[in-house]
């Protein structure tokens, strides 16, 4: 499928071809024209499409009343779904720092990655996903919840550490979506394959080991992608902004080596929660969600964890 994939993706260009008939005179070269049939073949064509489906659709329920840290106030509080420092690359609370604006879903996203201080996120050769800092290490629960979505069927996606591949048909990759309260769902992507340890109906406790950072669906590197969202649907729901409960934040040293984009440099603080923003390395607080509980599933071979980086990991 990998395969099948990625050639129907590059033969679709063949089409191109097609508008050459009109300065070489040639009626024949109209034939290359149904190269462009390869597109529906394409699942992340369809996705496209539920994506643009779905941004018409929130606006019209909400009647254009879009979630907003002005507006919305979480009803549960939210750890970071991982041990340890990250920095945060894409997110942030407001048009301009935000994952995707205009894609409503992903508007409040976060993608993290680790990154050591000299702003490197890989030691060694950056086509090897078990290069990455971040790739292997522990997923946990954001808050008490249930799975009530779970994908675990792709393979890693290629990488060479600057441009994006998806060698999966789908964009989040392997998933998982977490119901927390009414109209509050979260979504964690881009997981290890073979390294999700919950199924759909289980019930999940803040701070739980539920999966491992992976390098599966549309994706440029390893990396944890994260959101919090209305609904279960990731193409209809609305995204929520979330203010992480007890977290230290603190602009990441030569950050701009890896993203020379504007960055606040400094959380947004709401009493002992944090809105935060690209740019920013942030862990946990000392509280529950650093004393992780490994969910233990006998079926399941343990990942091996990636060799050792420059700072250990």
């Amino acid at each position: 499928m990998r395969v099948f994939i990625c050639v129907t993706r590059k033969l679709k260009w063949l089409a191109l071809l097609a508008l050459l008939r009109f300065p070489l005179g040639n009626p024949d070269l109209h034939l290359f024209s149904l190269f462009w049939l390869l597109i529906f073949l394409d699942p992340l064509f369809w996705q496209s499409l539920l994506q643009i489906g779905g941004i018409l659709y929130a606006r019209v329920v909400r009647l254009g009343r879009l979630p907003s840290k002005e507006n919305y106030v979480c009803k549960r509080d939210y750890v970071l779904p991982f041990t340890g420092k990250w920095t945060a690359v894409n997110g942030g609370v407001d048009k301009k720092h935000s994952h995707s604006w205009g894609l409503l879903s992903q508007r409040y996203a976060y993608d993290f990655f680790i990154m050591d201080d000299e702003g490197a996120t890989s030691g060694g050769d950056k086509k090897l996903v078990q290069n990455y800092f971040c790739y292997g290490q522990d997923v946990i629960a954001p808050a008490d919840g249930e799975a009530v979505k779970v994908k675990d069927c792709y393979a890693d996606s290629r990488t060479d550490g600057r441009k994006a591949y998806c060698d999966a048909n789908d964009i989040r990759g392997n998933f998982i979506v977490i119901k927390h309260a009414d109209g509050e769902y979260s979504l964690i992507a881009h997981l290890m394959p073979g390294s999700i340890l919950v199924k759909i109906g289980d019930k999940v406790r803040q701070g739980e080991v539920v999966a491992k950072c992976g390098n599966s669906g549309n994706t440029s590197e390893p990396h944890i992608h994260f959101q919090l969202q209305s609904g279960k649907n990731f193409f209809t729901s609305a995204g929520l902004p979330v203010a992480f409960s007890d977290i230290n934040a603190r602009a990441k040293t030569n950050y701009e080596k890896l993203d020379k984009r504007a960055r606040p440099g400094h959380p947004e603080t709401a009493g002992n929660k944090s809105y935060i923003s690209r740019g920013l390395e942030v862990e946990n607080g000392p509280g529950k969600a650093n004393r992780v509980t490994q969910i233990y599933n006998p079926a399941q071979t343990e990942p091996a964890l990636p060799p050792s980086g420059p700072r250990g990991r």
